[in-house]
């Protein structure tokens, strides 16, 4: 069984550190750049990416603009039947040692008991969820297990809060406080940060495998799996880290949080534009007000005991 890596590309900030993640892995057969770049810098950065290893391969659509309408048509490239598809986001900026012949293997393992599988993922909601209710992690601030939750995903305080914690966890060895039970995800949505499907159950579905609109993340983890009865599938044992959602991007640029992880994984952070912090004036002379619009205020922490 092959493993093919599949990401919609790309963003040159993020690409370097998953490229590192990706590559290095011998357990890739190969690597899917769907070019869905946003600018021609990016897409030159593509390139020479591609260029510097055999398996990565550029796939191209004539209307692909760097918009997240065109995604769900990428799948079409997805028609191996003896192959597990793992796509990445390209903002996905951690995988755990070992996390690519893990996840082949207990996909494997549970094939045909799901439709797609995804590890626990940073920075995504349900995740989030899993993390505050079934982990060792202490968090304190409000959380829903919805795709968009309210507080979570749809402000970048609770990330900022999460990920330094997170990446702390990474360097003591203290990754086993974040690891939950595995759970199915049914009838609900499911940010596709981090997601595998099997060539064969593509092919075995045929055309109702496709997303028909534009949002192919409702289509993959709540429609299609309603239809088929088939729940998706979380391997809490397994980690990988998700820098933003558009939601928060700005903001977590504005930190060290990704020079961080650049750090976490032994490389120097390339160059790239940090967004200026704009502060309106109500708030310049009133700085012991919250910031309006910052989202709640979290406090995360690991505990300080290991046992358990």
């Amino acid at each position: 069984m092959k493993l093919i890596v599949v990401t919609p590309a790309g963003r040159e900030k993020y690409l370097r550190l998953l490229s590192h993640h990706v590559l290095k892995s011998p357990e890739v057969h190969e690597w899917h750049l769907w070019d869905n770049c946003r600018n021609e810098a990016d897409r030159a950065y593509l390139q020479r990416l591609a260029a510097s290893d055999p398996r990565c391969k550029i796939k191209t659509l004539p209307s692909a603009d760097g918009s997240i309408d065109v995604i769900g048509r990428f799948f079409r490239f997805c028609d191996d039947a003896d192959a597990l598809y793992l796509r990445l986001d390209d903002d996905v900026v951690f995988l755990e040692e070992g996390f690519l012949p893990r996840f082949k293997a207990r996909a494997l393992a549970e094939k045909g008991a799901a439709l797609w599988y995804a590890p626990l993922i940073i920075n995504n909601a349900v995740c989030n969820s899993l993390i505050k209710n079934l982990s060792r992690v202490l968090i304190e601030g409000p959380l829903t297990c919805q795709a968009m939750c309210p507080y979570s995903w749809a402000h970048a305080s609770f990330p900022e809060a999460l990920h330094p914690v997170f990446i702390e966890a990474v360097r003591t060895n203290r990754l086993g406080d974040f690891r939950v039970p595995d759970r199915e995800v049914r009838l609900g949505r499911f940010s596709i940060n981090a997601i595998g499907f099997f060539g064969s159950d593509i092919l075995e579905i045929g055309e109702l495998f496709f997303p028909p609109g534009n949002d192919e993340e409702e289509w993959l983890s709540v429609t299609l799996p309603t239809k088929l009865d088939r729940p998706g599938k979380v391997f809490g044992d397994l980690v990988a880290a998700h820098f933003s959602f558009f939601t928060q991007e700005q903001r977590l640029l504005q930190t060290s949080i990704l020079d961080d992880y650049y750090a976490l994984a032994g490389l120097s952070a390339p160059l790239y534009e940090k967004p200026v912090v704009q502060t309106r004036l109500k708030d310049r002379l009133r700085p012991w007000r919250k910031p309006r619009n910052r989202g709640p205020d979290y406090r995360i922490s690991l505990p300080a005991s290991r046992d358990g």
